[in-house]
């Protein structure tokens, strides 16, 4: 073909766009430079077999994947994205990686041969067997050649104790124990499954469902069911991490999440580590663990400060528990349960009352919501449960005072406020938020309102109107006629007006009457 050879670090930088992509869907940002500085000059440097120009190998990735993942300052916090989202490409591969990803000469690469294997020409005298049927046979039943590590297979249905396959040789099992106690990623594996479940490990993670312990076969001896154990996927992490609020902004969020999660998804110690470190910043996982460890319970329940039960009970190193026992599980539920206490404990912040009383009910806001935020704020900026029974006189106050101007005086006519539960506020205040106009009749009802007060003012404004058009008098000079408004005469003296006579000054005339009128 006379071009160079790809090698896994040239293909993810010549795709880099697709690879931010990725990133960008699991809530990192990438940068190419940095991601050739890990490869070619960080990772190499862990140990592990990583070349400098990278690989596709999951058992290598895992390795430094677990090197990234050190508590405190043993670990890289900065490669975490990197190392993910390689191992994210690698599990779940675009288009153009498939065929690079399911080859088997990067693993093959990577993985220690013995000698004679070493000493053979690079000029293949045969080509080796193809990944995929070749489309000319394409009912071949023949099988491939097995690749260093397989394929996800469907899940087991029982344990066997069957002898390592012929294609796993020493070389790759040794690696295998090596990175299971280098990185402890294995550690709950392979005490819970022995080799056969070790076998597993060398599957990629389930990309769909993240389920750390799996209940598989038939219970044991005992009559408890065995378990198998699963890592977390990489999207499930990051998932979780974008899609919720941070934990010192809305702590609640974060809070439901790892309720869920204890319950359905029964994670082991490392993958409770692992979520500290993922969901959660530094200073917060500091706290939480602070507070856990004055809340782990004694022999009588309550918290205990013996030290040798505290560290036995909420554990700093990773312990050494047998999740397939009664023990090991009990330890582990005793965990979780400490953990969410100390959890719930470290999102209380100090006692600020100013906090509480800033919570005001918006205009539109329902008496349900501004309720759930009041009893939040209690909950966050107060040491007092909200729900408990002692404290109801408060949040009824708190509400009462905090409310929309409308809901606020009908519940404070109310008899024996203080004496109401907050339930019974909380239906008289949704009958009041229920019965307001809607925005369009409130506007209705003031346009006919204006209209009335248009029509009352209409006619006393025509009333003015017409005074004003007649203007105001011009004053006359002392030789004009105000008549006909001419100088030289008065108006009693104006020709142009019509003289009356006078009635009572008109004298009647005197008729003669004489003999010879007949």
């Amino acid at each position: 073909m006379g071009g160079a050879q790809n090698t896994p670090l040239s293909l993810l930088v010549d795709n880099f766009k697709d690879m931010k992509a990725r990133g960008h869907g699991l809530g990192v940002e990438l940068r190419k430079g940095k991601l050739v500085t890990f490869c070619r000059s960080e990772w190499p440097t862990f140990g592990v077999g990583w070349p400098p120009e990278g690989t596709f190998c999951l058992p290598i990735i895992a390795k430094v994947k677990a090197k990234v993942f050190l508590p405190g300052r043993s670990g890289h916090p900065d490669q975490i994205p990197y190392i993910l989202v390689w191992q994210d490409l690698v599990e779940n591969p675009p288009p153009w990686l498939v065929p690079f990803v399911q080859a088997p000469e990067p693993c093959k690469a990577l993985v220690a041969r013995p000698t004679e294997h070493s000493q053979k020409p690079k000029v293949p005298s045969a080509p080796p067997a193809p990944v995929l049927p070749d489309s000319q046979d394409p009912l071949s039943l023949e099988p491939p050649e097995p690749l260093p590590y397989p394929h996800p297979s469907p899940r087991l249905q029982v344990p066997p104790a069957a002898p390592p396959r012929e294609h796993e040789n020493r070389e790759t099992a040794a690696a295998l124990r090596e990175m299971e106690n280098e990185s402890g990623l294995g550690g709950p594996a392979g005490r819970m499954r022995g080799c056969v479940q070790r076998e597993t490990t060398l599957r990629a993670p389930d990309s769909t469902i993240a389920l750390p312990l799996r209940e598989i076969g038939p219970p044991d001896d005992t009559g408890l069911p065995r378990l198998q154990y699963w890592p977390f996927s990489t999207s499930d992490l990051y998932n979780w991490k974008s899609q919720n609020a941070r934990f010192s902004d809305n702590p609640k969020d974060l809070i439901s999440l790892l309720d869920s999660v204890m319950f359905t998804h029964q994670p082991t110690w490392d993958d409770c580590q692992q979520l500290l470190r993922i969901l959660f910043t530094t200073e917060e996982r500091e706290r939480i663990q602070v507070e856990a460890r004055k809340l782990v319970p004694g022999d009588d329940g309550q918290p205990t400060a013996n030290p040798d039960l505290v560290k036995a009970a909420f554990p700093l190193t990773r312990p050494r528990w047998d999740y397939n026992t009664a023990e090991g599980r009990g330890r582990l539920l005793i965990y979780h349960q400490t953990l969410m206490a100390g959890l719930r404990a470290a999102a209380r912040k100090p006692t600020n009352l100013a906090e509480v009383y800033s919570v005001l009910q918006g205009k539109i806001e329902s008496p349900t919501e501004y309720l759930e935020r009041l009893m939040e704020a209690f909950r966050q900026f107060t040491p007092m449960d909200p729900e408990a029974s002692e404290n109801q006189a408060a949040v009824v106050m708190s509400f009462v005072n905090q409310a929309a101007p409308d809901i606020k005086r009908k519940l404070q006519k109310l008899e024996d406020l203080e004496g109401k539960q907050v339930q019974d506020l909380l239906r008289i205040a949704n009958k009041v938020y229920n019965n307001r106009e809607a925005p369009e009749e409130r506007q209705i009802r003031a346009t006919k309102e204006m209209t009335k007060i248009l029509v009352a003012a209409l006619p006393q404004a025509g009333n003015n109107s017409k005074k004003q058009t007649r203007g105001p008098k011009q004053k006359l000079e002392k030789d004009q006629c105000a008549y006909c408004k001419e100088h030289g005469h008065w108006i009693k003296d104006c020709p142009k007006k019509k003289r009356q006579p006078d009635s009572r000054l008109q004298k009647p005339t005197p008729i003669l009457v004489t003999q010879d009128s007949d």
